[in-house]
């Protein structure tokens, strides 16, 4: 064997063996997430309720996202909900992306109410995966986007770890589905 196969051997094998690698991540990463089973679903549904305290109580849009991708939307007051007035899909990678700020955020150790300063009339945002779920309550009309500004400097709090959950949430179902 020359000098020239032999090199070109070597670059083979390294190629080879950097797809292998690769392929064992990309499969790793979905298998070794706690949010997602085997076949990159989520372990549970999940559901983003987004609503605004008033005169007759909580009032606004829950988003269900199913295990599959399937999302839905239903206006809420109170515990009343309507049927669905809007569907879409988000794909498998979309919910390995959720999925992925979920595991990144320790979603499962959130409080169940993150603690806020009394608000008057809140902004509420409910996130459930399965049996957990968390709630933060923001000033009437605050977006996520400005709370997440807000909170930049304060990384690893509770606050932050559920707005970015959320945000991410929100973008994608906003990006499928269309402003709700």
């Amino acid at each position: 064997m020359n000098k020239r196969s032999l090199q070109q051997l070597i670059l083979i094998t390294i190629f080879i063996s950097f797809l292998g690698f690769m392929t064992v991540m990309a499969m790793g990463t979905i298998n070794n997430n706690p949010f997602l089973n085997q076949d990159g679903n989520l372990i549970a549904e999940l559901e983003f309720k987004d609503g605004q305290m008033g005169f007759v109580g909580i009032s606004g849009t829950s988003w269900t996202i199913l295990p599959d991708g399937t999302s839905r939307a239903n206006r809420f007051v109170n515990d009343t909900v309507s049927s669905a007035y809007k569907t879409c899909l988000l794909d498998k990678r979309e919910l390995a992306s959720i999925a992925k700020v979920l595991s990144d955020v320790n979603f499962a150790e959130l409080p169940p109410d993150i603690p806020s300063e009394p608000i008057i009339n809140p902004h509420l945002l409910t996130v459930r995966v399965g049996e957990k779920s968390s709630t933060l309550q923001l000033q009437a009309g605050e977006t996520i986007e400005n709370a997440l500004k807000i909170q930049q400097n304060q990384q690893e709090t509770p606050r932050w770890r559920f707005l970015t959950v959320a945000g991410e949430i929100n973008q994608l179902i906003r990006k499928n589905c269309g402003d709700y």
